[in-house]
């Protein structure tokens, strides 16, 4: 095994109890040599002494009862900054910060009374104004009378090891407090799922109102289309088997004026068919098809104002496109829903009607000069809690990504609808799903 050089030796760490431990032997060796005059056994010991001292990876500092720095090792001078040159001689507040001087009183205290301070974990302040945390380790320095006359100090730096405590501690804070987060996080997620389950059951609660509104309009159609049939085809049928009855009765005994009665039956047979064309041109109008929805809307016009009287103005530009037939055929019952609206509740005889284009949108406006609505009804109507003819004509627009607006006061109510342009060209695809189906 080869030998270690003086230098390896010197750097040698030596555990801070284990080099205290040797220093009270020294001490009580030194205190009780039988031969105080033996020099070469003294030289030999404070030679060993010097070494353990100088090679200690530990700062060791002695001093007097006073505070007054009497040794300083190389490892002192590493960790304060201070060389021995610079310490010895002064007092020991060199590297006591102001706020800690108290505890340097008690631990003077202490060795006055023979006490040992093992572990004393404190902070202490080096040359450059940084501060350390060190464990310090502080036993009595006795004569050979043994006597107390200072203290050995020996300073171990533990500030990484704190420093590692303290980022641990952070991490496990940073830890918890990203658990909270997500704790958080997930409780608001949780109100928030929890919401929109709520917003769906009342938009399934919503569906099923206006499927039992919708039933309950489709019920009250029929039943207006029954009316119709029966005030006007069941009117003119009977009347028809009176005349066909007269001409039966003529023709027995009256031959001349058979001619005059076989016309009548023949007007009230014309005027069924034409109550049967209304309603069936009502139900859908084949002008619709065939020439599109600007001669389909004008002809409806025409009639309302022929059968109840309404006075109609309609605007719309002679150069207005043809439409996708889905999209003429939204636009035609929007104007049909809201100039049957206008007949029955607003108590106007006026109507106004615009096509017009803008840019790539359609905009449809049909405005009366009724009654209007007051602000309760019409946000009931805009929180689409009534009026199922409202709610159709927005179903209607949103499958072409449209919107429908209404506006209403004393002065009467104008209902607006604006579409992305869908030329008759683009209709392919929904015909298509139309055969389809």
């Amino acid at each position: 095994m080869s030998r270690r050089s003086a230098d390896e030796r010197k750097r040698l760490p030596v555990n801070s109890a284990k080099t205290s431990r040797v220093f009270d032997r020294l001490r009580q060796r030194f205190g009780m040599l039988p031969n105080p005059s033996s020099r070469l056994q003294d030289d030999k010991a404070i030679g060993l002494l010097a070494s353990i001292v100088d090679s200690s990876d530990d700062a060791i500092v002695s001093k007097t009862l006073d505070g007054i720095i009497t040794s300083w090792n190389k490892a002192a001078e590493r960790l304060f900054g201070y060389s021995a040159k610079e310490a010895i001689g002064q007092h020991i507040s060199l590297i006591i910060p102001a706020n800690r001087m108290e505890e340097e009183i008690t631990i003077l205290q202490n060795i006055r009374r023979g006490e040992r301070i093992e572990h004393f974990e404190t902070v202490r302040i080096c040359k450059d104004g940084t501060t350390r945390d060190v464990s310090l380790t502080i036993s009595p320095i006795r004569d050979a009378a043994g006597k107390i006359v200072g203290a050995s100090k020996i300073a171990r730096d533990f500030s990484e090891k704190k420093q590692a405590e303290q980022a641990l501690r952070d991490s496990e804070e940073h830890y918890h407090a990203l658990a909270d987060a997500l704790d958080a996080q997930v409780q608001l997620r949780t109100q928030e799922l929890q919401r929109q389950n709520l917003d769906i059951l009342r938009q399934a609660e919503h569906l099923r109102d206006l499927s039992g509104k919708l039933l309950r309009m489709q019920d009250e159609e029929r039943r207006h289309i029954a009316r119709e049939l029966h005030d006007s085809a069941g009117q003119t049928l009977a009347a028809l088997g009176l005349q066909l009855a007269l001409v039966a009765e003529v023709a027995s005994r009256d031959p001349i004026h058979l001619t005059e009665s076989i016309e009548a039956a023949e007007q009230l047979v014309q005027d069924l068919s034409q109550e049967i064309r209304t309603t069936s041109y009502l139900l859908h109008p084949p002008l619709l098809d065939e020439r599109g929805l600007t001669s389909a809307v004008r002809w409806y016009t025409q009639g309302l104002k022929k059968r109840i009287g309404m006075n109609i103005d309609l605007n719309i530009p002679d150069d207005f496109e043809r439409l996708a037939p889905d999209m003429e055929l939204a636009l035609f019952r929007l104007v049909q829903e809201c100039l049957t609206n206008i007949h029955r509740h607003s108590g106007s005889k006026n109507a106004v009607i615009r096509f017009s284009r803008e840019g790539e949108n359609i905009r449809v406006d049909v405005q009366d000069h009724g009654k209007g609505m007051s602000p309760e009804e019409l946000t009931e109507v805009q929180a689409h809690s009534t009026g199922v003819g409202f709610m159709g004509m927005q179903e209607r627009l949103r499958e072409f990504g449209g919107e429908l607006t209404i506006d209403s006061d004393h002065s009467g109510t104008r209902i607006s609808a604006v579409l992305p342009f869908k030329g008759q060209s683009e209709s392919g695809t929904s015909t298509s799903k139309r055969e389809a189906a």
